[in-house]
């Protein structure tokens, strides 16, 4: 049957398989087989109720299909003028999307077991979306053969561990969206080929990241809170932008970490209330080496390192609270100066805007556990 919907001037029919051998299209003879040049919906929502018979054509418009696949099934079915497909999968279910130009996006949907797509074109986005389990989706590109290929993954609205794993592709796009401070999307991401990961979107994030050849992880377009953890991974170069610095916990070897856009009025902004909440506005950066690995820091406005005494540092390192060292350090180092001190077993460095004392719109960078700081391993500008 068919069930038009008037809601949105674009939106078509929705159309729902059968069990039998199902042909669908704009010139099929009956109205419940009948697509349109709007936005259609094609329902297959009993495991096996889309099969390898089935011909099915979305005719114009942006087409969605949506289907079950039951556990160990293996399809790939004939599609023309899909444009979106979502799969609820069965566990060891895969599914095959080879010879659909017009296709631009595959989801794995909620409630999915561990699952394969394959033959998927490098132009296609991949997504896990609303999600709540900790399935594993590999993704196997067609076509991935070359030095330099190229896949896209996102993940939308997905709470659970879900993992990709994505062979054969050296850089690998990862859009993250939906997500907030406190339901962020969450991810392992194993990409045992990839040389550069770049992270974007508009959802908070928190991600592992594994692969021994990634030596690039750019997160500077990604607007939300990023926690990112870094595995077997070595001297990985890392970017993220102050808006998305939440908590970074680096690889093996010697790592960069590049921190823009601090002490800036787009910044977000530490929190003065009390010690606690100030120490948890930080930006964390966890397994920190000091004299093997980097921080680069980048502000608002030119901000230098400040060059404070013995003295100096021995008195904001013996304060009664880290409201309070905070305070000192911020005076200490005056307007536009970046300062590391140490306070309990962690090592922290203040990036102070225009005012020379502390404010909300300062920056504050913890290096958990690291009691000494080398000078040679961070740097301010």
């Amino acid at each position: 049957m068919s069930a038009p919907d008037t809601g949105n001037e674009r939106t078509g029919v929705t159309l729902f398989l059968t069990s039998g051998d199902d042909l669908l299209s704009p010139t099929a003879p009956e109205a419940k087989f009948k697509t349109t040049d709007l936005n259609d919906t094609i329902l297959a929502t009993t495991a096996g109720w889309l099969s390898v018979s089935d011909a099915i054509d979305g005719g114009a418009g942006m087409d969605t299909l949506t289907a079950t696949l039951g556990a160990g099934t293996s399809l790939a079915p004939l599609l023309r003028n899909i444009e979106k497909v979502v799969i609820a999968a069965g566990a060891g279910a895969e599914f095959g999307v080879a010879g659909i130009p017009s296709l631009q996006q595959v989801w794995l949907g909620p409630s999915s077991g561990d699952a394969t797509f394959f033959e998927v074109d490098l132009a296609t986005t991949v997504g896990v979306q609303n999600s709540s389990t900790d399935s594993t989706l590999a993704v196997k590109f067609a076509g991935a053969s070359g030095p330099s290929d190229t896949g896209n993954i996102t993940i939308a609205n997905s709470r659970g561990q879900s993992e990709f794993v994505v062979a054969a592709i050296e850089t690998l796009k990862v859009t993250s969206t939906g997500g907030n401070s406190f339901q962020p999307n969450h991810a392992r991401i194993t990409a045992p080929d990839a040389q550069k990961i770049i992270i974007a979107g508009d959802g908070a994030l928190t991600a592992t990241v594994t692969g021994s050849h990634v030596s690039v992880i750019d997160a500077s377009a990604l607007t939300q809170g990023l926690d990112l953890k870094l595995s077997t991974t070595s001297g990985a170069a890392v970017a993220i932008n102050t808006l998305a610095a939440r908590k970074i916990t680096l690889g093996a070897g010697g790592d960069t970490l590049a921190i823009t856009g601090l002490a800036s009025p787009a910044a977000k902004d530490i929190d003065l209330g009390t010690s606690a909440a100030l120490d948890a506005s930080a930006i964390e950066v966890s397994e920190f080496v000091s004299g093997t690995d980097v921080v680069r820091l980048s502000s608002y406005v030119a901000t230098p390192k400040a060059l404070p005494g013995a003295k100096e540092l021995a008195s904001i390192a013996s304060a009664a609270s880290l409201l309070d060292a905070t305070a000192l350090a911020a005076t200490t180092a005056g307007a536009n100066k970046a300062i590391a001190f140490r306070f309990g077993a962690d090592t922290y460095i203040l990036v102070n805007d225009s005012v020379a004392a502390l404010g909300a719109n300062d920056s504050l960078i913890k290096l958990t556990g690291v009691a000494a700081m080398a000078d040679a391993s961070w740097t301010s500008a």
